[in-house]
C-alpha cells in the first residue's frame, strides 16, 4: 500500500510571538530525524524571526539513543555522564559525549569513523539550564586532542553558545510531510587552533543551530557545519548535516498503525521487557538485534515477557514475527 502522509503538525499558541525557555540541549531518547538535503538558511536572527526550509529531500533517517558511558569511554572522555549515539539506517553511528553537573551541561567529546574531537584537557561548557532568549552568550575555553584524516594533534580554542533567536519555523520534506510552529533557537560555535607534527598549523570551526519547539521543548530541527583546514598539508575538509524531527512531527499511516499494534514497557528497561499486542495478533517468534545489527536474542516460543538482564546497556531493535506480519520496535537497555 502506498504510504500516505499526515502532512502537518501545527503548533497553536495564544501568544504566537512568545518564546519558551530551553530545558535540554539534546532531543528525546528514540527520536527519529530525517537527514535531508536542500536549502536551509539559518541567517534570520533576533525576536520574531522567520525560517522557511522548503522542498527538502530525505537521504536517510537518524535515531537518537542515550546510554551511560562504558569504562573505555570514560577513560577516553573523562567526566562523561551520558553518551548520545546517532544511528542511521545503515547502522553507522556518530557519538556525542557530555557531562551534566547540576544543571550545567558540558561536551566531553564527539566521534565518528572519520573525525574525533576530545575535550580531555578542558571540557566545552554549553551553559546552565534553562536557557532563554536574551541570556548572555556563554563563552568557555576548550582544549584537548583532534583526529582527522589520519592526523592527531592537540588543540586549544573557545566555544560560544547563544540563544540568539525565536520565531516561526516551517519546513517540508518531500514525501514525508511538513512542520509549522513557534521555536526558540540556540547557536553554538567552536573555534580551535592546532599544529600537526609541530610544523603545520591548522584551524577548525564548527557551527551548530538547534531549533526547539515552544510547545513542548523538543528539538525540531538541527544543523551542523564544520571545516578543518591545514594549508601546509593541503587539508581542507568540511561537513554539513541538516535534520528534521520525524517523531511526533511527521508520520506515516503505516508507522501510526504499527505503533498502535505493539507496545513495549518499561522503555528504557532494566530487567524484564513486556510486550503488549492487540488481542487479534499472535506471536510466532522474537528476534532482538543490537546497534550493529548483530542478533543477541532469538526466541521461537510464544512469550510476552523477555528477560533482558544479560544484555549490555544500549540501543536495541526487537522484531516480532506474528500471524499478521513482522512488527519492529526500538528499546533501550539501562
Amino acid at each position: 500500500m502506498k504510504k500516505q502522509l499526515l502532512l502537518s503538525f501545527i503548533i497553536i499558541s495564544f501568544l504566537s510571538n512568545a518564546q519558551a525557555p530551553i530545558n535540554d540541549y539534546f532531543g528525546d531518547a528514540l527520536s527519529e530525524y530525517a537527514l535531508v538535503t536542500g536549502t536551509v538558511d539559518n541567517s534570520p536572527t533576533g525576536a520574531n524571526a522567520t525560517w522557511n526550509f522548503s522542498g527538502l529531500t530525505q537521504t536517510d533517517t537518524n535515531t537518537d539513543t542515550f546510554a551511560a558511558p562504558t569504562a573505555v569511554e570514560l577513560s577516553s572522555y573523562p567526566g562523561t555522564t551520558q553518551v548520545l549515539t546517532i544511528t542511521d539506517t545503515g547502522m553507522n553511528t556518530n557519538q556525542v559525549f557530555h557531562a551534566l553537573s547540576g544543571s550545567t551541561l558540558s561536551l566531553t567529546g564527539a566521534s565518528n569513523p572519520e573525525f574525533t574531537l576530545d575535550y580531555n584537557t578542558d571540557n566545552a561548557e554549553i551553559g546552565t539550564y534553562p536557557l532563554t532568549f536574551g541570556s548572555p552568550t556563554n563563552t568557555d575555553n576548550i582544549a584537548g586532542t583532534i583526529f582527522a584524516q589520519g592526523q592527531t594533534a592537540n588543540y586549544t580554542g573557545t566555544i560560544n553558545t547563544t540563544v540568539d533567536a525565536h520565531g516561526n519555523l516551517s519546513f517540508d520534506v518531500v514525501g514525508l510531510g511538513s512542520y509549522n510552529g513557534n521555536v526558540t533557537r540556540i547557536v553554538t560555535t567552536q573555534t580551535i587552533s592546532f599544529t600537526i607534527a609541530f610544523v603545520f598549523p591548522g584551524t577548525a570551526v564548527i557551527t551548530s543551530y538547534y531549533y526547539y519547539k515552544d510547545s513542548d521543548g523538543s528539538l525540531a530541527f538541527r544543523t551542523n557545519d564544520g571545516v578543518i583546514s591545514v594549508p601546509g598539508l593541503d587539508i581542507n575538509e568540511g561537513f554539513s548535516t541538516r535534520e528534521g524531527l520525524v517523531t511526533n512531527t511527521l508520520s506515516t499511516d503505516e508507522t501510526a498503525s504499527q505503533n498502535n499494534t505493539i507496545k513495549l514497557y518499561p522503555n528504557p528497561v532494566n530487567d524484564y521487557l513486556h510486550i503488549q499486542l492487540d488481542n487479534s495478533v499472535s506471536i510466532q517468534s522474537i528476534t532482538i538485534t543490537d546497534i550493529n545489527g548483530r542478533t543477541v536474542l532469538n526466541k521461537k516460543d510464544i512469550v510476552d515477557t523477555i528477560n533482558t538482564s544479560q544484555l549490555q546497556s544500549g540501543f536495541y531493535m526487537i522484531s516480532i514475527s506474528t500471524d499478521k506480519g513482522l512488527l519492529t520496535k526500538e528499546f533501550i537497555k539501562n
